[in-house]
């Protein structure tokens, strides 16, 4: 008996300070779409589509709509899930990364690579923009103003934990260049590779609780939330090891991520040198 050719699509996990657009359907069709295709010349196909629900964007949020995060999370994510039905979407799985499983799967790893000594405390500020959810340096800054949000940012000073993304830099330039379809299009391929050509600083992955209660708390530091990107971006594996078997073993390796070109850095920087 012939053994199946297997597929893992992806789609971004979608951020719920908004409700549910047209940029969201596009990627979500188009996944669907492949999926699709894929079942249609007998591969076992799965496609996976969910929510970020942490953060301070979501943190803030529910102050103009007069609830908690978690009633707030729980109403767009709803949304989400309603418009991917009513537009037919046949995903096999939709997550949460407030969902339990999730969770616990996320502080394993902090732990995994907290022990292995690839997470350090340390002093992080500068600008920070809380859209963008991340410091910027005066130079990335257009006349003093976010370059996506147009909004100045506050400076901030604090301690927090940070991951040795640096040491994986060669590592990751080594897998790009080895393997010529890791990011399609080329364009962004070569867009990586030129970012690359800097030295690679390390990610702060925690937020104190004195400023950011809304996250998974840091299993070797209860004081400090995970940043939203390295909680969200393990939704790719979480929810495999949710499903159980062998879905791991047998769906990982086959992964495709369909992304947008605003999310290319977290995806191509952060999570493979996270992995």
């Amino acid at each position: 008996m012939k053994i199946m050719e297997k597929i893992y699509i992806t789609t971004p996990i979608y951020y719920v300070n908004a409700e549910p657009h047209l940029g969201h359907t596009y990627t979500t069709v188009v996944a669907d779409t492949l999926k699709r295709f894929y079942r249609s010349i007998v591969y076992d196909a799965f496609l996976l589509t969910g929510t970020v629900e942490h953060g301070d964007k979501i943190a803030h949020a529910p102050a103009t709509n007069e609830t908690t995060p978690k009633e707030y999370v729980d109403r767009i994510s709803g949304l989400f899930r309603s418009t991917w039905d009513a537009c037919g979407i046949a995903y096999d799985h939709f997550i949460r990364t407030t969902d339990g499983y999730h969770q616990e799967y996320v502080q394993k790893v902090l732990q995994k690579i907290y022990d292995a000594g690839d997470i350090y405390f340390g002093d992080y500020g500068g600008f920070y923009c809380y859209g963008c959810e991340r410091v910027y340096t005066e130079k990335e800054l257009v006349d003093g103003k976010c370059p996506d949000h147009q909004v100045a940012p506050d400076f901030i000073s604090e301690k927090n934990y940070f991951f040795r993304m640096s040491k994986y830099q060669q590592q990751l330039i080594d897998a790009i260049q080895i393997k010529s379809d890791l990011i399609r299009p080329e364009r962004y391929r070569t867009e990586v590779l030129a970012f690359l050509r800097e030295p690679l600083e390390d990610l702060c992955i925690s937020r104190p609780t004195s400023r950011l209660k809304w996250g998974i708390p840091l299993p070797f530091d209860a004081n400090y939330v995970t940043y939203v990107w390295f909680d969200a971006l393990l939704n790719y594996v979480s929810a495999l090891e949710h499903r159980g078997g062998d879905s791991v073993q047998t769906l990982w390796p086959k992964a495709q991520h369909l992304i947008a070109k605003d999310i290319l850095k977290p995806h191509a920087i952060y999570w493979p040198t996270m992995l």
